[in-house]
């Protein structure tokens, strides 16, 4: 009778051991894809949106903004891999052309932002202090003849960038107003 129950909890802790191995294996096989699939970059309707489903603490975004530029953003994309980056779109208020793009890229990324308007040639170039922070202000000529202006600076682990076509003094307060 003891060889009896002795038996059957061998077979019972057998049986256990089994379908425990076996939702390791499964969740291992699961797991092997996700661990080398890049993500791709997403659209997302709002930034509250962003920070939720990527699990991303701080999205950097101007307190101020001029008022020729539309809130919320037209546009936003993210992605959490192969590096955080997330990158708003802005319009003008009277008409629905370019204003303004923001980009948020992980500071160990190789990533050089596309422009909404893309820079046909450069100006000038010059370092600016963003709140005590070393920038780079770029005066560009973009695509159909347009000045646009992009300044770009190192914040934490982020390498923040805003792309305009407004003037550089506004550029940097709009910047000045993210820290």
């Amino acid at each position: 009778m003891r060889e009896s129950k002795l038996t059957k909890f061998r077979m019972f802790f057998s049986f256990a051991v089994t379908i425990l191995v076996t939702l390791l294996i499964l969740k291992l096989i699961n797991w092997i894809p996700l661990s080398f699939q890049k993500e791709d970059i997403r659209k997302y309707k709002t930034i509250e949106e962003v920070k939720a489903k990527l699990k991303i603490s701080k999205v950097y975004v101007p307190s101020y903004f001029p008022e020729h530029i539309n809130w919320p953003p037209a546009e936003i994309f993210a992605q959490k891999r192969p590096f955080i980056m997330v990158k708003m779109h802005f319009t003008h208020i009277d008409r629905m052309s370019f204003a303004l793009s923001i980009y948020q890229v992980d500071s160990i990324a190789d990533f050089k932002p596309k422009n909404k308007t893309d820079i046909l040639y450069i100006k000038k170039e010059s370092t600016v202090t963003i709140k005590g922070r070393k920038g780079k202000l770029v005066m560009a000529v973009c695509r159909g003849k347009q000045v646009c202006n992009k300044l770009s600076w190192e914040e934490g682990e982020f390498i923040l960038t805003l792309i305009s076509d407004d003037n550089p003094e506004l550029l940097l307060k709009m910047a000045e107003s993210m820290l």
